[in-house]
């Protein structure tokens, strides 16, 4: 037993002590200005697009009212009236092309860095931000076939009214819409214009919330938060959307078309019944093999929102409890990673067969003690 414990200790010794709060859970959206950064997808492609990059876990998971100051999704592509098309030159007798307003002006010096981009033929305003933390509204091309949201304008005799309509569509869907409410895609030319309409929006963007067989689910992890928006929720659809600005939910057709959060954990559950020292090992083994150059540890908590948040992970498991960091050695309560511990209440003298701890379901339990030599699943972390 004394050598068991001498080599815990000696696993202690790469342990940066005084370390806080280890759980990460952080909120991405395809920040940039350009195109590609701001795709509308369906719910499923954006579910896909979420688990299938490197760098992010799932859909957006909300777990509390935080959080949702988080997601800071305020940049968006919108379609405007301008496109490429062809005019005379008669002196040369040849068509060129050139872009033009839908209403018929040519004049435009608005254009982003290395636009335009003569191989695509329409032309959407970009509100993004740029390195000096200033927001931009620079026009970039892309292919109409895309989709993003779009302005209309409706002339009046009190002058021209500007309209953001945060649906997904292709450049000629934009513009027949426009034209259905007597208007047409907006001809924002005159700065004055850009930069009183092109402003902060609200539009929906999506989360891993889904119905699934009348049952609410989140794409990844368990939640019970929820922030409907009025006369919310409906039977619109089964997916669920979260407004950039008011931060509201609301129920949308799944096969509908918006822009994505993703969301980010460096906690793994592994749903293997192991040992605690097996367990510790198994954490360990993990960042060893993986190529990005992580360690991984057993978790540490601390109390308040960050052992709350632990326990949602905690309940997805198949045992009771989950093994975490915490072991009795030398006559001291340790976290193997060297954090602060934080639980005053464990007590100074456990039992024999009670040396390591546990992590309950029922968050009220707080660190539960438990035998070492008992299996139960575990929760690893990974160090960014």
């Amino acid at each position: 037993m004394a050598m068991k414990s001498c080599f815990l200790l000696l696993l202690l010794c790469g342990a940066v002590c005084g370390l806080g709060s280890v759980v990460v859970k952080e909120y991405f959206d395809r920040h940039g200005s350009s195109w590609h950064k701001h795709g509308h997808y369906t719910w499923l492609e954006a579910q896909s697009f979420c688990r299938s990059s490197p760098h992010y876990t799932d859909l957006a998971t909300i777990f509390e009212a935080s959080d949702e100051d988080q997601i800071n999704r305020h940049f968006y592509h919108a379609w405007v009236g301008l496109y490429r098309t062809t005019w005379y030159y008669w002196k040369k007798s040849k068509l060129r092309w050139k872009w033009a307003w839908t209403n018929g002006d040519i004049e435009w010096n608005r254009w982003a860095d290395n636009e335009p981009d003569d191989s695509n033929d329409c032309a959407a305003v970009a509100y993004s931000q740029g390195p000096d933390f200033n927001w931009n509204r620079r026009y970039y091309t892309a292919d109409c076939e895309e989709r993003a949201f779009f302005f209309c304008e409706k002339s009046g005799s009190g002058g021209d009214e500007f309209m953001f309509l945060p649906e997904s569509k292709t450049w000629a869907e934009a513009r027949q819409y426009c034209q259905s409410q007597s208007a047409d895609l907006a001809s924002l030319q005159r700065s004055g214009d850009v930069d009183s309409a092109v402003v902060e929006q609200d539009f929906p963007v999506w989360t891993g919330l889904h119905r699934k067989g009348g049952t609410w689910k989140w794409s990844s992890g368990l939640s019970e938060y929820r922030n409907w928006a009025p006369q919310e929720p409906s039977n619109r659809g089964n997916c669920v959307s979260i407004s950039s600005r008011n931060k509201t939910m609301s129920m949308q057709n799944c096969n509908h078309r918006f822009p994505v959060v993703c969301f980010r954990t460096n906690l793994v559950l592994v749903k293997e019944n192991k040992t605690w020292e097996e367990a510790l090992e198994h954490c360990r083994a993990l960042g060893s093999s993986a190529q990005n150059g992580l360690r991984y540890e057993l978790v540490s908590v601390q109390p308040g929102p960050d052992h709350e948040y632990v326990t949602t992970k905690v309940k997805e498991a198949d045992t009771e409890e989950v093994w975490a960091g915490l072991r009795f050695l030398a006559g001291n309560w340790l976290w193997m990673n060297g954090a602060t511990l934080s639980f005053p209440d464990l007590p100074l003298c456990p039992p024999v067969r009670q040396h390591c701890g546990a992590l309950s379901k029922n968050a009220t339990d707080g660190l539960l003690l438990a035998d070492c030599s008992e299996e139960r699943n575990f929760l690893c972390y990974s160090t960014y």
